[in-house]
């Protein structure tokens, strides 16, 4: 880069993602659009890693990553990050929810003993959706199965002071645990049932199975799931020593991947966590926001298994207006992409990148893969749809609006992420709404995403992420050309 006399200021502007084009390479039957792959490394695993099958993430703020975007983007391949600004039961709670949705072979049940009361079970119907629960001799999930009780076998008013030894069945097709999610569903078919108990020798019950999971799975062939074929699911902490019984927390409720959520992760605190961290679990760790090569080595040093990349570049963020820190997304990324491969060439060790912030559209999308990210988080793409934690509206001038706030923002309180308190803490980021375009499934969204995402890797003649990384050739563009690549000279219908 060119510099002054004074090494500490640079005179090359940085640039954004929107500045870039992709040109196209050679299009051949190995890279047409339906030969692309998506799946990307999220981040390293022991001595492998752990890959989403599709390349977005969704922001861990309290307006987007709940139980329902986790769940939906799991379904399609991604993954949800979600946010340390609630609190930690509040947090954990949804990833239990989450990974209970769809189970696969469920060990955690609700189970019910003999002398259960069929209001109890009607309480419980209500509270968590699902209408059949096995009996067990002592009521609890390790017991000795004895029955099923479901919302067909009692009448919620007449019956309600009955127990539920008055109603289950004791008729039961049963499987021994160990076998596979294939041959449960061919049992299920046999005995015509949806719901499969797992038992040892014993006939303790290990586990379950649900018919309606596996259909799930017919609907959704790229969902991302776990061993047990549970939704995966990441979530995010602060650096502060408070959070400690947090990551405590988290690693008890097996979330996949823990981030660790600060507005500048150039510090000493993100290695201090780390740290805390590894004396727990040998769980994946993301470290960040860092904006500099000099900030990535620091992470990548000290063993983050992989490092987010931008600072104050969101739709709502207001940090380089209030604080003068940031940096373009393009170039943060290019130089960080230079630090990765020199450190890989170093070490051996490849750190994945993910690109936050500064991603609008498809195009930002593909010109950050482009340049060497590996995933991309987002917040204002991800809070348009129904799924998002926000509040929904009815806007008297736009329509049906999503609530979003930073957070950076009064309303979210995160003080966490930008070492503050309650007494000093000043705003970064604003409120405002987002129209709401529908849900995730929808086949104008995530699924026009990927195919645009898709389209884009094909025309240059890439058919993987890793072969973006290595074969893809972008531009710079002028405003004039930037401006002849929009819609112009006509009046649009």
């Amino acid at each position: 880069m060119e510099h002054t006399t004074d090494e500490r200021i640079i005179l090359n502007p940085a640039y954004s993602l929107r500045e870039f084009r992709i040109l196209t390479g050679k299009t051949t039957l190995n890279n047409t659009i339906s030969e692309i792959e998506l799946k990307t490394k999220l981040c390293r695993k022991g001595d492998g890693f752990f890959c989403l099958n599709m390349p977005l993430i969704s922001a861990a703020m309290q307006a987007v990553s709940g139980k329902e975007m986790a769940i939906s983007l799991a379904q399609c391949g991604g993954i949800s990050v979600i946010p340390c600004s609630i609190p930690v039961d509040e947090q954990v709670k949804i990833i239990k929810d989450v990974k209970r949705h769809k189970a696969g072979f469920q060990e955690e049940v609700v189970c019910f003993s003999p002398e259960s009361k069929i209001s109890d079970v009607i309480d419980t119907i209500h509270n968590t959706g699902y209408s059949i629960y096995p009996v067990t001799d002592n009521g609890m999930c390790n017991g000795k199965l004895i029955g099923i009780i479901t919302d067909k076998d009692f009448h919620p008013v007449n019956h309600k002071d009955n127990t539920v030894s008055d109603h289950m069945i004791k008729d039961l097709d049963v499987a021994e645990e160990g076998i596979t999610l294939d041959e449960a569903n061919e049992k299920m078919i046999k005995f015509r049932r949806g719901f499969l108990p797992l038992v040892d020798k014993d006939f303790n019950l290990k586990a379950v199975v649900f018919r309606k999971d596996i259909d799930k799975k017919l609907n959704f062939p790229n969902e991302l799931v776990d061993e047990k074929n549970r939704y995966c699911i990441a979530a995010a902490v602060s650096t502060q020593p408070r959070d400690y019984p947090r990551i405590d927390a988290l690693i008890k409720a097996r979330t996949e991947v823990i981030f660790i959520d600060a507005s500048d992760g150039y510090s000493d605190f993100q290695i201090s966590t780390l740290d805390y961290i590894r004396t727990k679990s040998d769980i994946p760790v993301v470290g960040g926001n860092v904006i500099t090569a000099e900030g990535f080595m620091h992470l990548a040093k000290a063993g983050f298994d992989a490092v987010k990349v931008g600072m104050g570049i969101g739709s709502g963020c207001t940090t380089q207006e209030t604080k003068g820190t940031g940096r373009g997304q393009a170039t943060a990324l290019m130089d960080i992409v230079k630090a990765r491969n020199e450190f890989q060439k170093q070490t051996g060790n490849y750190i994945p990148i993910i690109a936050d912030g500064g991603i609008s559209n498809t195009s930002h999308m593909a010109v950050a893969l482009a340049i060497g990210a590996d995933t991309i988080m987002m917040g204002r793409y991800f809070v348009q749809y129904r799924e998002s934690a926000a509040p929904l509206h009815r806007h008297p001038k736009h329509g049906f609006v999503k609530e979003y706030w930073m957070e950076a923002s009064k309303r979210a309180r995160n003080y966490g992420r930008y070492d503050s308190s309650k007494d000093i803490f000043f705003e970064e980021g604003t409120e405002g709404y987002v129209p709401c375009v529908g849900t995730i499934h929808e086949s104008k969204n995530i699924p026009e995403t990927l195919l645009k995402i898709k389209s884009s890797m094909s025309s240059a003649g890439c058919r993987t992420v890793d072969e973006m990384h290595k074969n893809c050739k972008l531009e710079l563009q002028s405003v004039y050309s930037l401006a002849d690549g929009a819609v112009h000279d006509i009046i649009v219908k």
